[in-house]
């Protein structure tokens, strides 16, 4: 159960700095497209690392902005889906939800034909996080499963061993009788 910790952690570890690696390396890249404007261009990857620097009230915070924009469709509704797409994709946080960010990404970011080379590398690196930490909490779940199959097990045995103790100490007490009453009458 630890080393699925520290595996996970360490992944999850490699995976954001490669995320922040790549977020580098997008501003030189911003120069030389003149087609695509900056701010489209490092949308996602700028969205995200703000996300990263919010305490977890703001982060809920932010959540609840989402869903009321997409609610009250005060703002594009797909962009408003994204953005809770990164926010529940942020590991250790409370909204941390694997499964429905792969979900909503499928849904509206890989469908979305418009997205710039730098957006949509960022979204398959963002889809390839989230298939590691599903396959991850996957392999958790059956570990879990499995301990807890052991553990039921063992505690059976357990309990069956104390009733043949108990049997056990019941033949033990009537025995001693016996002997007592033969040696009594002898």
């Amino acid at each position: 159960m630890v080393g699925i910790r520290q595996y996970l952690s360490i992944t999850i570890i490699i995976l954001f700095t490669g995320l922040l690696a790549a977020c580098q390396l997008i501003a030189p890249i911003n120069n030389q497209c003149s087609n695509e404007s900056a701010e489209e261009i490092t949308a996602y990857s700028q969205y995200y690392l703000w996300l990263k620097s919010l305490s977890q009230k703001q982060l809920l915070a932010e959540e609840t902005q989402q869903k009321y924009f997409i609610k009250n469709q005060l703002d594009d509704k797909t962009f408003n889906q994204e953005k809770l797409i990164f926010i529940y994709s942020l590991a250790n946080t409370p909204l941390h939800q694997p499964y429905k960010a792969k979900r909503l990404l499928n849904k509206y970011l890989l469908a979305d034909n418009n997205m710039s080379k730098n957006n949509l590398a960022f979204t398959l690196l963002l889809r390839d996080q989230l298939n590691i930490q599903l396959h991850l909490h996957q392999k958790q779940v059956k570990l879990k499963q499995d301990f807890t199959k052991k553990n039921d097990e063992k505690q059976a045995s357990i309990e069956q061993l104390s009733q043949d103790l108990e049997h056990m100490k019941q033949q033990l007490l009537l025995l001693k009788q016996i002997d007592k009453n033969i040696n009594d009458r002898g």
